[in-house]
């Protein structure tokens, strides 16, 4: 848990080698998890590659709160269950998926300006 501390505290100071370790670290235990959700090995890749192309995009203001471990198998479990759930669910926002997402990643939908016709 030390290690994990110290490495999103240089991928939040722009280490970006530091996913390399990251991935490195929790990959099979990722994948492994993927697969058992997929039943399918390569969809658990895809998966896998996503989660941790989506959590690039947290550099610089990731809070660890509780395990890096569990985090990123919350991530991979929710993803999983989107891709089996309906088809193009790779494209599922990561904050749909993952806990403590960040409000300010959010999309805040807009009111819809009513448009009316010019035929009243």
């Amino acid at each position: 848990m030390l290690e994990d501390r110290l490495l999103i505290l240089r991928f939040n100071r722009g280490d970006r080698s530091v996913l390399h370790r990251i991935y490195d670290k929790y990959k099979d235990d990722l994948a492994t998890l993927a697969a058992a959700l997929l039943m399918d090995v390569s969809s658990a890749e895809d998966v896998v590659h996503d989660v941790f192309i989506s959590f690039l995009s947290l550099a610089g203001h990731f809070k660890l709160t509780s395990s890096l471990k569990g985090y990123l198998a919350t991530c991979v479990a929710n993803r999983a269950r989107n891709v089996t759930r309906r088809p193009g669910g790779m494209g599922v926002p990561l904050w749909m998926m993952c806990p403590r997402w960040p409000a300010m990643h959010r999309r805040r939908s807009r009111p819809r300006s009513s448009a009316r016709s010019s035929d009243d």
